[in-house]
């Protein structure tokens, strides 16, 4: 089993399916394995760098060489149900990175207050929440596939919805050794980095930003469809001089080497949120609502799981964080050892080996 072939949506850096694809695609021709990739759509960022992870890529064709002498088949992103039938039997699997395979609306809360669903999908409900925005998705289509996940949470999403065979692969950070200096000015420096959506729940940082009466500083790292709402809400709560926004960041180690601890306040269920396991593998703590998959990697030694939505307590943690003389270190300390240990690559490299034994 040295032949992998990835397939997605884009060729290009749209979020964190592709980074994972990239990183994962990095990491297993280091090990000796070949990965090629076939996308079905042009799009994303970096694409001459994401494109460098593979082996090789091109736009997907069901006549491609690569489908028929792969030993494994992964599909990343819900592709057109008419390609499913160019797949070689026993040997694809389907990677659950997103809720969109049992979520019409695919961001899995509700479109009047987004509280956060915990149904399987119904055809009737699933269409009325969506207001038949989008089409049902593929459930029956993609059940013949073994599921990969990188969460318990998932797991059981996909179990709830009919999926029989789910097979967990944790996920894999590499730790950056280096000491990590906390408010060297005095000042509590927050990052938030990812997509300006509202699912991402920038905005409910900022209302939590409101509250703090501490010296702090926070970046946003990151573009999307909200960017000026969100700069309108700066302005409202008068934290121009305090909050910056940087655009999309390719290299964000600078980001990790100047902040004290990442902001995950997230509205929806997050599958997985790598994000934040990458702060903990460069020694910064925290600070996530508690949901999705997200309590997987983060335990209290390693930062902070808020109850959800609930903004006066995410704002007496960060205010903790800064007045504690010495938690930042010693919670960022702690992440990094559970990044190393639970989240080794090695152990990604053991897992992935042990998909040839469900092709048996």
């Amino acid at each position: 089993m040295k032949n992998i072939l990835y397939i997605g949506k884009y060729n290009g850096i749209i979020g964190g399916i592709e980074r994972y694809m990239q990183n994962s695609a990095n990491l297993l021709r280091r090990n000796g394995f070949t990965v090629h990739y076939l996308y079905t759509e042009e799009g994303g960022r970096e694409q001459e760098l994401f494109s460098s992870a593979f082996d090789s890529t091109a736009k997907f064709s069901p006549d491609n060489g690569v489908l028929k002498t792969a030993d494994i088949v992964i599909i990343h992103n819900i592709i057109g149900v008419g390609s499913l039938k160019n797949m070689p039997a026993g040997k694809t699997f389907f990677f659950a990175h997103d809720h969109n395979i049992y979520c019409q609306r695919h961001h899995y809360y509700m479109p009047v207050g987004r509280i956060n669903c915990h149904r399987k999908y119904n055809k009737f409900i699933c269409k009325l929440c969506s207001l038949g925005r989008n089409a049902a998705p593929p459930l029956e289509e993609y059940r013949k596939f073994p599921a990969l996940v990188l969460s318990d949470f998932m797991a059981e999403n996909l179990r709830k919805n009919g999926f029989e065979n789910v097979i967990k692969i944790p996920a894999f950070i590499k730790t950056v050794k280096k000491e990590h200096v906390f408010m060297p000015d005095g000042v509590l420096r927050i990052l938030f980095l990812g997509q300006l959506i509202r699912g991402k729940g920038a905005d409910l940082m900022l209302k939590t930003l409101a509250k703090l009466d501490i010296p702090f500083e926070c970046t946003i790292a990151g573009d999307g469809k909200d960017r000026i709402m969100l700069e309108n809400m700066v302005e409202k709560f008068k934290l121009c001089d305090k909050v910056h926004f940087t655009g999309f960041v390719s290299d964000t180690e600078t980001l990790w080497e100047n902040c004290d601890v990442f902001f995950f306040p997230i509205r929806w269920q997050e599958p997985f949120g790598l994000v934040g396991l990458e702060a903990m593998a460069h020694g910064v703590p925290v600070a996530a609502f508690d949901l999705g998959g997200v309590r997987e990697y983060l335990s209290k030694g390693c930062g902070c799981l808020i109850p959800e939505k609930n903004l006066d307590f995410a704002a007496e943690m960060l205010s903790a964080f800064y007045l504690q003389d010495g938690l930042l270190k010693k919670l960022g300390e702690n992440g990094m050892y559970l990044a190393e240990h639970r989240f080794s690559e090695e152990n990604f490299i053991e897992n992935f080996k042990k998909l040839e034994t469900v092709l048996k």
